[in-house]
């Protein structure tokens, strides 16, 4: 099994508020690939390439510096009815992509791979977003369209 660490988030959500994420990431000599779909961390998508800090005092790796993007983007779905989760999971992979569920706060994260033609899904995500089964947002977008 590769060396897979547990590599934090910090992400600022309002003044003085923060919210943490911890994403896997696979150590690859003294750079780290993502190896999960982030739900709160914006910019950042499965794949990419990261420089990370080990803090001694906590015992955690904390993200640092980008040194490569993979292409792929990450897509969030915010739903009020967690009943069309499951539904759209399975039309998203349809489309090419892959995602994780956050059951309790009703949020879907998507990976959108970089060889997948973003327009189609673009298209499904407002469609769905126009008929008010989600709200979305391009966390970290690396597709034209």
């Amino acid at each position: 099994m590769e060396n897979r660490k547990k590599v934090l988030f910090v992400q600022k959500v309002a003044e003085d508020e923060f919210e943490t994420e911890s994403l896997w990431c696979i150590e690859d000599g003294n750079s780290y690939i993502i190896d999960n779909i982030p739900f709160i961390a914006k910019r950042i998508a499965l794949g990419d390439t990261i420089k990370v800090e080990y803090d001694e005092d906590e015992g955690a790796y904390y993200f640092d510096d980008f040194l490569a993007t993979s292409g792929n983007s990450t897509i969030r779905l915010y739903f009020e009815d967690g009943e069309l989760i499951e539904a759209t999971r399975e039309a998203l992979e349809k489309l090419g992509c892959e995602s994780e569920a956050f059951l309790a706060r009703k949020i879907v994260a998507v990976n959108v791979p970089k060889q997948v033609n973003y327009r189609l899904v673009k298209k499904y995500l407002d469609d769905g977003e126009g008929q008010n089964k989600w709200q979305y947002e391009e966390s970290c977008l690396s597709h034209e369209y």
